[in-house]
């Protein structure tokens, strides 16, 4: 074989085994190792990002926006793109407005990575300056940012989000499934020249945006709460404070106010302090406020009439080795129970609650709530602290009748007074009316537990004249309005400070409703540590009248009729409590049968509840107030029976 030819067969096996090499590498590259290659490349070549869908908004009862979602533009960084770093992170870093972190953003440009945020969610005008730079590497990418254009009003309420738009507390943490949506994704590929653009983002990759939650709350009454609890914090220098109003007819929440609040828009200025919704989530001891609970169940199981006398002692009552005083160093004697709670007698509650007993009086506080959570859409709810009966001491029965050894949130306890503005039903507090979608149609609706009846109405009645006379002529009068009837009960809590009861640090607190006849608010203010007072009706019954006064006019709620007509004297309590004499046995009552009572100008559930409690029978024509009766006021009748006629209500519009 010449020469040439063996060249020519060397040639052509060297061909020949570089074309198998060939050959085996593309099977390898493109088929073996196939899937392993091409996520190499994409790695590479792209990043896939979420796109964070438009938050739903949050609205007050008649629509008006408190919490929305803004398009904003966010700044992020491809650093292989980048062409000189520390030029590029010195002119972001002289950009007025931009605030970066110099030394993170050099840190992260100079990698080797793909991707990295500049800014997130910048103002528009900052935006417009970065793009004027027009820097290489340098692109922006859409995003939204949840705002709060009212400022503060309602935060603690509310909540806010974290910059990845996920609620953090308030309604924004309990609806996050559903005012959040369902986030989309975007793909960004880098071309030939390594510059970076973007695909995907609609379609089936397209994010779906959030519903919107409809509150019970009234953006005006809100504000009025807010201004009128933080003015009473503010002038005695309390450390923090609540307020609610609800309506007690279907425990609707029209505001709910804590001190010391935040803006929700620069959440992170504020802290924890701030944040925390204290009508839900702060626990106290009541105090006086609830003996409510105590008139009730005493009421209830027929232990007391309003005239019956109680013999409050000396000033103090001793159970045990303990002795328990009258506030501010009263010496009340003998009293009508109507004005143990008018004046807030500890001695006469006391006296009242061990005869209830321990039995009932627990039954009592548990069927008004007290000890579990009431079941509102808001985080962090407290249920309280109600021990069970057989952990209490041999003074429990005393002290938890005066608002000790027990701890209630405010929504518990003005959940108490709706109880007895209602006629003695229980109610479910609720903040959300509905979520709704793009088109107002309703997705979601709380449920309504079925209600049931925790005292009689008769007992609601009495209570309700009781209460009016704590504003009309006891603790309370700095809470009475000129045009509308109101009930209520002070409080004033003793704080316990290492291990004892604080002589000078209080709790102080006013809660009621109005018109007391016609129940509109139900309105509870509760003021923590304040300073250069200590009495609920000196610090929080101005700040429940202030409340109350500008959302009833506000709410348009008609003028109660004059207080002479609506109010009970004594006169008209003797015509259904048989009065004592101090030498009677205390606690022990029946029903008078002495003349008619005075029902004119009453509301009709009111005039029949006490009609009927004297031991007289009713019948009536006609629904509304009473405006005329057969026989007349203390005349006797020997058949007990009363004609009543009923006029309606003037219109009370909203």
């Amino acid at each position: 074989m010449s020469i040439s030819a063996r060249r020519a067969l060397f040639l052509s096996a060297f061909l020949g085994a570089w074309a198998v090499v060939i050959v085996a590498r593309l099977v390898q590259v493109q088929l073996i190792r196939h899937d392993d290659y091409v996520l190499r490349a994409a790695k590479q070549q792209e990043r896939t990002l979420s796109l964070t869908p438009v938050r739903g908004s949050i609205r007050d009862a008649h629509g008006r926006i408190l919490a929305e979602s803004i398009r904003v533009e966010s700044i992020y960084a491809d650093p292989q793109a980048v062409r000189d770093w520390k030029e590029t992170v010195r002119i972001l870093s002289s950009v007025r407005g931009l605030e970066i972190d110099s030394a993170d953003l050099a840190k992260r440009l100079r990698g080797r990575g793909e991707f990295a945020w500049v800014a997130r969610q910048v103002p528009d005008e900052i935006s417009a300056r970065v793009h004027a730079l027009n820097l290489p590497g340098i692109y922006f990418l859409e995003e939204h940012e949840r705002a709060y254009p009212k400022g503060s009003l309602a935060a603690n309420v509310l909540g806010y989000v974290n910059v990845d738009g996920a609620g953090l507390a308030g309604i924004e943490y309990s609806f996050e499934s559903l005012v959040r949506g369902k986030p989309g994704k975007v793909t960004l590929l880098r071309d030939a020249r390594q510059r970076m653009y973007m695909v995907g983002g609609d379609g089936n990759n397209a994010p779906v945006d959030g519903q919107h939650v409809i509150l019970t709350i009234d953006e005006v009454v809100q504000f009025m709460t807010e201004r009128a609890l933080s003015k009473a914090a503010e002038k005695y220098h309390a450390a923090s404070g609540s307020a609610i109003v609800m309506d007690p007819n279907d425990g609707s929440i029209l505001a709910m106010a804590s001190y010391p609040t935040f803006d929700p828009n620069e959440f992170h200025r504020a802290g924890p302090t701030a944040w925390r919704n204290r009508p839900v989530q702060d626990m106290y001891e009541p105090g006086s406020t609830f003996k409510i609970v105590t008139a009730a169940g005493a009421l209830e199981d027929g232990l007391v009439t309003p005239s019956q006398i109680i013999d409050c002692g000396p000033g103090y009552i001793e159970i045990g080795n303990a002795r328990i005083r009258e506030h501010g160093g009263n010496h009340y004697g003998y009293m009508s129970f109507e004005d143990v709670i008018t004046h807030s007698s500890n001695v006469g509650t006391i006296r009242t609650a061990l005869a209830l007993g321990p039995v009932r009086f627990e039954h009592f506080m548990r069927s008004f709530g007290f000890g579990e959570q009431t079941g509102i859409t808001l985080p962090g709810e407290t249920p309280g602290l109600l021990r069970p009966r057989r952990q209490w001491s041999k003074l429990s029965n005393a002290v938890l009748a005066i608002g000790q050894e027990i701890g209630v949130s405010p929504l518990q306890l003005v959940r108490a007074f709706s109880i007895v503005a209602n006629g003695g039903m229980t109610i479910q507090p609720r903040i959300v009316a509905r979520v709704v979608d793009d088109h107002g149609r309703t997705i979601y609706e709380p449920p309504q537990p079925e209600r049931r009846r925790v005292i009689s109405e008769r007992t609601a009645t009495i209570l309700n004249q009781i209460l009016k006379s704590v504003v009309s002529r006891g603790t309370g009068m700095p809470a009475a309005l000129d045009e509308y009837v109101v009930a209520g009960k002070t409080g004033t809590a003793q704080k316990v400070v290492a291990g004892h009861y604080s002589a000078t640090r209080t709790v102080a607190s006013f809660g009621g409703y109005v018109p007391a006849d016609r129940p509109r608010l139900a309105i509870l203010v509760v003021i923590d540590d304040p300073h250069g007072g200590q009495y609920g009706g000196t610090i929080a019954a101005p700040a429940f009248r202030e409340i109350a006064e500008g959302a009833l006019r506000y709410l348009d709620v008609q003028p109660s009729l004059p207080a002479r007509e609506l109010e009970l004297p004594d006169t008209k309590l003797a015509a259904f409590s048989q009065r004592f004499s101090p030498a009677a046995t205390p606690l022990a009552a029946s029903p008078s049968l002495a003349g008619v009572p005075d029902l004119r100008g009453l509301d009709g559930r009111a005039a029949v509840s006490l009609a009927t409690t004297a031991g007289f029978e009713v019948k009536a024509s006609g629904t509304g107030r009473v405006i005329s009766q057969t026989p007349l006021p203390g005349q006797l009748d020997g058949k007990r029976t009363i004609d009543l006629v009923m006029s309606p209500f003037p219109e009370s519009g909203k």
